[in-house]
């Protein structure tokens, strides 16, 4: 602890300049680091969805075409087991 009765005034004003510079530097690295914490926060969140875009979309044409295949094909017939005769179109 420190008494100003203790120190020559002209050193007590360099103290405290010098405590007054420093608060001041932390509370401006902690602006500016919060800052571009959340700058870089904001572009990390708005270019995720860019990498997934690709895979999204390969997997939606990859759907598609095989709905549009199962829906264009046509129906199976099945075959004849052994117990039931197959029947005859008529």
């Amino acid at each position: 602890m420190l008494h100003s009765s203790d120190v020559e005034p002209d050193r007590l004003r360099r103290m405290l300049a010098d405590r007054i510079a420093q608060d001041q530097a932390r509370e401006f690295r902690r602006y500016f680091l919060t800052r571009l914490a959340l700058i870089a926060f904001g572009a990390w969140l708005f270019s995720w969805p860019i990498q997934l875009l690709p895979h999204t979309v390969l997997w939606s044409l990859i759907a598609s075409a095989v709905f549009g295949l199962g829906l264009m094909s046509p129906p199976r017939t099945h075959a004849a087991s052994r117990d039931t005769t197959p029947k005859r179109p008529r």
